[in-house]
C-alpha cells in the first residue's frame, strides 16, 4: 500500500472526517485536484461537488460537498474548511 497522510474535514459546527488516507480528490475551483502523500504546500477555493479518498485500509469513502470551501495542504496534512454544515 502507498503512504498515508493525515485528512481533517470540517465545517463551523461540526468534524466531518478525521484520519489517515491514502489519496484524496476534491472539488476545486479549477477542476479536481488529486492529493497524494508529500504533496506539495497547496491552497485551494473549492465548489460544490463530491470529496473522494481512500482511508488507510483501502477503502472509498465520499463526502457531498453542496457549499464552498478552501483545503490547505501543508507537512503531510490536508485541511478542508468548509462554509456551513454538509
Amino acid at each position: 500500500m502507498g503512504k498515508a497522510f493525515q485528512v481533517g474535514i470540517y465545517s463551523s459546527d461540526k468534524i466531518i472526517y478525521e484520519g489517515k488516507v491514502l489519496s484524496l480528490v476534491v472539488p476545486a475551483e479549477s477542476g479536481y485536484l488529486g492529493v497524494l502523500a508529500l504533496h506539495a504546500p497547496l491552497i485551494a477555493r473549492l465548489k460544490s461537488g463530491v470529496i473522494r479518498f481512500k482511508d488507510n485500509s483501502g477503502k472509498v469513502e465520499t463526502v457531498n460537498l453542496e457549499q464552498r470551501g478552501y483545503m490547505e495542504v501543508l507537512q503531510n496534512r490536508a485541511t478542508i474548511l468548509l462554509d456551513s454544515a454538509v
